[in-house]
């Protein structure tokens, strides 16, 4: 049996929350950016990129916590900030779901970390937030 991953869930629902799609424009991906998301100097645009750190299963029930980082790009560090707490918002102490392929989740949280820094290749501003979220380890029908 392989782990459900519900990176794909809680991707859509940051990016189709109101206030983030205000700033990114639907833009997030998850792994890596898409080509044209990264611009360099003075092109800079709002855009997110959703990856796993890993995750834990409990030992005797189907369930496990998945840790991921959301990477909030924005023109500048305020711009991403606010990134960072539009999509905390969008996944802060939300409760069960499952999604049509049968993602069960029970609960997401924002983890804190809220570092900001400038991406390596290109310098651009990013807040980071890791969220925690709590989902069974196999589908449902």
């Amino acid at each position: 049996m392989s782990l459900v991953d519900p990176l794909g869930k809680v991707l859509v629902e940051i990016r189709d929350d109101t206030a983030v799609y205000a700033i990114s424009a639907g833009r997030w991906r998850g792994g890596e950016p898409a080509a044209g998301d990264a611009l360099g100097p003075g092109h800079y645009q709002a855009f997110g990129v959703l990856s796993m750190l890993g995750h834990s299963r409990l030992k005797r029930a189907p369930v496990q916590e998945v840790r991921l980082l959301a990477k909030c790009y924005a023109a500048t560090f305020q711009a991403a900030t606010a990134h960072a707490a539009a999509v905390s918002d969008a996944v802060h102490a939300r409760g069960h779901r499952i999604s049509s392929t049968g993602v069960v989740i029970f609960g997401s949280f924002d983890d804190g970390d809220g570092s900001t820094s400038k991406d390596p290749d290109t310098g651009q501003p990013h807040a980071d937030i890791v969220i925690s979220v709590g989902a069974l380890t196999s589908l449902i029908p």
